[in-house]
């Protein structure tokens, strides 16, 4: 079949160009990723270089708008102290940039829409601080928590070095500063204990965090359970980019 070479020509340089702006776009939010994961590695003290992910496709449309729509910060398995091993999550929003800034990934003293930082507690990490070293976090009724200033979950664990674990729904509660994990139900547990050693088993579950002592850069707005794991969220709006506000292990936030 004869295919007009002009038609195939045009398409064939539009596929090349097309494919060599996509290069040459990825690069560059590549290049600014790796400056700002190797920035907040070194303000934070990490172990391990955060992964950054820069939004907008393409990147380098910001070039134009003069905005970057998120930069988000997801640092795995970070040592915070008192709580051990957390996850933490940060996000920015429509941050204003300069041309240069666009290229170069300083993003810091730009202004931003809003930041917001989230903690993951798995159960590794709220077992420590509850001293249950084999805590396990479950949903209590199989569906999609709502989270908020208030959430449940089912924790599992032995404490008190007993034999045989026990269950317990909490609720989950945000009150100013403070989080409050309050032990509602006992559903399930060694068939033997009094009356007295089940107050005590509930009691056990029972946990106040101020959540201002957590690396938020600010007090919790949300708590949550999914996926075996409690998170809480601290959200400002209409901020100055830090680079302490990128760092993980960052606890000095005014929010």
């Amino acid at each position: 079949m004869y295919v007009p070479r002009l038609p195939l020509i045009l398409l064939t340089v539009l596929a090349v160009l097309f494919g060599g702006g996509w290069l040459a776009d990825s690069i560059a939010a590549s290049r600014v990723e790796r400056h700002i994961s190797a920035a907040v590695e070194k303000q934070s003290g990490l172990e391990v270089s955060p992964r950054v992910n820069v939004g907008g496709v393409p990147y380098l449309a910001a070039l134009v708008t003069g905005e970057i729509p998120t930069v988000s910060v997801h640092a795995l398995d970070v040592d915070v102290a008192g709580l051990g091993m957390v996850n933490a999550q940060t996000e920015l929003n429509k941050i204003t940039v300069t041309r240069e800034q666009v290229l170069s990934g300083e993003i810091a003293g730009s202004p931003a829409s809003s930041f917001t930082r989230t903690i993951r507690l798995d159960g590794v990490a709220l077992g420590r601080l509850l001293g249950i070293t084999d805590l396990d976090i479950a949903n209590p009724y199989d569906i999609s928590p709502a989270g908020g200033a208030a959430a449940e979950a089912q924790l599992t664990g032995t404490p008190f070095n007993r034999r045989e674990p026990s269950t317990v729904i909490v609720d989950l509660r945000l009150v100013g500063d403070e989080f409050h994990m309050t032990p509602r139900e006992l559903i399930d547990a060694p068939a033997d204990l009094s009356p007295a050693e089940a107050d005590a088993i509930r009691a056990a579950f029972a946990f106040t965090l101020n959540t201002r002592t957590l690396p938020l850069a600010g007090r919790a707005s949300r708590v949550n359970m999914s996926g075996g794991s409690i998170f809480f969220e601290a959200e400002r709006h209409n901020v100055t980019v830090r680079l302490a506000d990128l760092s993980p292990v960052d606890a000095s936030g005014t929010g």
